[in-house]
């Protein structure tokens, strides 16, 4: 006989109806996880409620699943959970929905039309009005998830919507919106996931034996205003840094940016660059590398003495898109960081896993631009890839080079090693002056060496750069995700 416990929905009804209403206050048995990144909010579980605390803007949200709200101080606003229905002003919501199984709980959006996920029927949203307004749909949903915390009123639950935070702090964001469906643990286990890949890629790139250069980048057209210029940034944001770090590269600019409205300054910032990763607001399609070139002031590209130029290595988030060329990179991308990540590998080192297959990067290089729709060949909506974590085991053996270039390079700083070896050991019995200068003379060998080995491994770099290049590894003619074969993408 199976025994009756009270946070069973059936057995509360049942011991209700013994002993009468109001007598039989059952606990929620909300699951209680960790939120480990600082991401900006915090969780606090209690037996009949939660909260969230929102901290970048000291709003807090109450979540209870009895009848009656409980009677607790300093609440700004309180939910009824599980929620049924959604509401969404941003992309990333509707990602964080796909990954928890709840896209069925997405009935109202601010721009339908801008769903990328197919698995979305975006005609039979309601469309959510303006912010703020008196009418704008809200109270057709439970929650809103939007950019504000004060879009709709009540309804409104601010997500992050900028990229303060790292990649993973962003991703760790889908353990709020699960609270609201009491799916904490599924949440857990999935951004657990995520956290392991990530770490684990981020870490293998970090052995490379001439780190590639790159750069994230951004141009903003002035507005109609005489005074105002148009300006171009070395993007800098935790979410992009983080990204470029664990991709093995470095983006340090040998000439700091202190006017952003400075064309010239901005190019020799970026001339080192292997790569670069563009997030500008381009518009004319089919031509947008012609109209790269001319918003950050290329007359002529292959003359500018700039590699990523020469190589046609610039790149973009928005190769993944939907049928109206809408990119699904913020509403897919933010949830998978481990995916955006190899997708950046896949660019500077192709070498490290020469069988995955990019998501979401746009290759500007090519005679034409090679977007991929989503689709039901590349996204399976029974068994969606955005919710599958592929394993990745440790690996301190990439250095971005073939074994003889290593072992060249290696050969090298040993012998001048060695040779360091000896001069020290044939001036130990000379005089102090001996010495002192000996040190003298050994410090400006030693930085002779690593001049010269600066410029050799750029060298090295380059020429391994342009190989691949030639070879069409980087760009190719796609992708890679119109790939029909059973191998999901990962």
């Amino acid at each position: 006989m199976q025994r009756c416990s009270i946070v069973s929905a059936a057995c509360a009804a049942a011991v209700a109806l013994l002993h009468g209403p109001g007598l039989v206050r059952g606990a929620c048995n909300f699951d209680k996880i960790d939120v480990t990144t600082n991401p900006g909010f915090k969780i606090t579980v209690s037996d009949d409620y939660k909260v969230l605390e929102d901290t970048s803007i000291n709003t807090k949200y109450g979540l209870y699943c009895a009848d009656t709200q409980p009677s607790v101080d300093g609440i700004d606003r309180w939910f009824k959970v599980p929620i049924m229905s959604v509401g969404i002003r941003l992309p990333i919501a509707s990602g964080f929905l796909e990954a928890l199984g709840k896209r069925s709980s997405l009935t109202a959006a601010e721009a339908p039309a801008n769903i990328t996920n197919i698995c979305v029927d975006a005609s039979k949203l309601a469309t959510l009005g303006d912010a703020g307004g008196d009418s704008n749909g809200s109270n057709k949903v439970d929650v809103v998830f939007s950019s504000s915390a004060d879009s709709d009123g009540n309804k409104s639950v601010r997500l992050p919507s900028d990229d303060s935070l790292t990649p993973l702090q962003k991703a760790e964001w889908i353990k709020f919106v699960a609270a609201f469906f009491n799916a904490e643990k599924s949440a857990d286990a999935l951004y657990s996931s995520i956290t392991d890949a990530y770490n684990c890629h981020w870490n293998n790139l970090q052995h490379l034996s001439s780190k590639p250069h790159a750069y994230w980048v951004q141009y903003t057209a002035s507005d109609t205003s005489a005074s105002d210029k148009p300006t171009y940034n070395v993007v800098d944001s935790a979410y992009q840094k983080d990204l470029l770090a664990g991709a093995g590269t470095t983006s340090a600019t040998s000439a700091p940016l202190s006017d952003p409205t400075d064309q010239s300054a901005f190019q020799a910032a970026v001339k080192d660059a292997d790569f670069v990763f563009d997030q500008t607001n381009l518009t004319k399609y089919g031509q947008r590398l012609a109209e790269w070139h001319s918003d950050f002031g290329y007359t002529d590209p292959q003359n500018s003495g700039a590699s990523f130029l020469q190589l046609h290595n610039i790149w973009r988030t928005d190769g993944y898109t939907s049928e109206n060329g809408v990119s699904n990179f913020p509403e897919f991308a933010y949830v998978r960081p481990d995916l955006v990540l190899q997708d950046i590998i896949s660019i500077v080192e192709p070498l490290y896993n020469s069988t995955y297959l990019r998501h979401w990067m746009l290759w500007l290089g090519g005679s034409t631009e090679k977007t991929v729709v989503i689709g039901s060949d590349n996204y399976n909506c029974g068994s969606p890839w955005l919710t599958q974590v592929d394993g990745c085991s440790a690996r301190s053996d990439f250095t971005g080079e073939d074994a003889a270039e290593s072992g060249n390079a290696s050969d090298s700083i040993d012998d001048s090693k060695e040779d360091g070896d000896d001069k020290e050991s044939s001036g130990h019995s000379s005089r102090a002056g001996k010495i002192a200068g000996g040190v003298v003379a050994a410090a400006v060998f030693v930085g002779l060496v690593l001049v010269a080995m600066h410029y050799i491994n750029r060298h090295r770099r380059r020429a391994r750069i342009r190989a691949l290049a030639e070879a069409g590894v980087y760009g190719g003619e796609s992708i890679g995700l119109h790939n029909t074969s059973p191998r999901r993408f990962s």
